[in-house]
């Protein structure tokens, strides 16, 4: 990096840390659990009770605004079309409707990785009642995973579920690569994206339904999730909850009133990514990511996340993940321990001498232990 760039560098990370008090006295590389919110959050979640307490019911035209705004700064970042975006209330929801929302025959097939988060293998249940088959696929090591996926797909293949970002691996699939093997055997492409969205550039040309909760890397809090269901999805897809926000015969997902109160802070800090720029918080997040793999592959630590396809979560392997995590936070770094290898997870409100911090106080933890 040149000297011209890090002082412009410099300048943005101190203008943004500026936003987020809590980093003047922790290294908090904890994005991947829960993101900080920006300091108009606050106020954003309080104008919808201004706006009930000021004008009751009428108010409804008003808590109307943040939810046509929120729809159309996703559809921008998605580069989708707004009618495919719609609110729920975790990914957990989104993964479960298309679960529910196929005709499932005896013989079809759902491809999932075998350590998938729990939401992404356990709506398939009623799948398997149904007499499909949920096909549990050995991740194997690094990028095998992704082959490994493509390999499992056949022509009994009536969805393949992934995480964008694995959370314990912090591996990031090609989507498109595998939508278009989906393609191929007529197969849905279900995408968990909650440890992507608002870390890593996001590309759903192939993807069919994509779902993230917000209270990670878009800082928005708990109760309000992103689904996005692509035209493919709505055509080979019956909506199993009916209500007055989809009747029959309508293709949308979106069937009653959404979070208004979480839409508000939504609104408000998509607003606020979208004035630093998108492109220089995933460049930002990708810095500092890069910064912490070549930090630990000098300590000579197993790191489980592939170089060539990592977002903004770094993974080490073969430490006792909570002791480590305890000993950071009682030095002042929080990151993650809590299940299965120790996760680091810096967000563009990070900074290059955090990381280098971290990194200070690894190597004094591992030293006591």
């Amino acid at each position: 990096m040149t000297e011209m760039n890090q002082s412009v560098t410099g300048e943005w990370e101190a203008r943004v840390r500026a936003d987020f008090p809590y980093l003047s006295h922790r290294v908090y590389l904890l994005s991947a659990a829960v993101g900080l919110p920006f300091p108009g959050a606050a106020a954003a979640a309080s104008q919808y009770f201004l706006d009930v307490a000021a004008h009751a019911f009428d108010a409804r035209s008003l808590w109307h605004r943040p939810l046509t705004s929120a729809k159309e700064r996703v559809a921008r970042l998605l580069d989708v079309p707004i009618e495919d975006v719609g609110f729920f209330r975790n990914t957990s929801e989104v993964v479960n409707l298309v679960a529910n929302s196929v005709k499932w025959q005896p013989g079809d097939e759902v491809v999932v990785l075998a350590d998938e988060y729990p939401c992404n293998v356990l709506p398939w249940t009623g799948a398997e009642e149904a007499g499909a088959t949920v096909v549990r696929v050995n991740p194997g090591n690094g990028l095998e995973r992704q082959q490994r996926l493509l390999d499992a797909l056949t022509k009994r293949t009536r969805v393949l579920s992934v995480s964008h970002v694995h959370y314990l691996t912090g591996t990031r699939l090609d989507l498109t690569l595998l939508g278009r093997a989906c393609r191929e055997v007529g197969a849905v492409l279900v995408v968990d994206g909650i440890q992507a969205l608002g870390a890593t550039p996001v590309d759903l040309s192939y993807v069919d339904v994509y779902g993230a909760s917000v209270f990670k890397w878009l800082l928005s809090g708990f109760g309000t999730a992103i689904g996005v269901f692509r035209e493919r999805a709505r055509t080979v897809l019956t909506p199993v909850f009916r209500s007055y926000g989809n009747p029959a015969p309508s293709t949308t997902f979106e069937y009653a009133a959404p979070n208004y109160p979480g839409l508000y802070v939504l609104d408000a800090t998509l607003a606020y990514l979208e004035g630093l720029g998108w492109e220089r918080v995933f460049e930002q997040v990708d810095a500092l990511a890069s910064h912490v793999l070549d930090a630990l592959d000098k300590m000579q630590l197993e790191v489980v996340t592939p170089r060539d396809a990592h977002a903004g979560v770094v993974c080490i392997d073969g430490l006792d993940s909570m002791a480590v995590a305890e000993g950071m936070k009682q030095r002042g770094v929080d990151i993650g321990g809590s299940m299965g290898p120790v996760t680091v997870a810096p967000h563009f409100y990070n900074s290059h001498e955090d990381i280098d911090r971290f990194v200070d106080t690894l190597d004094a933890v591992l030293q006591t232990l």
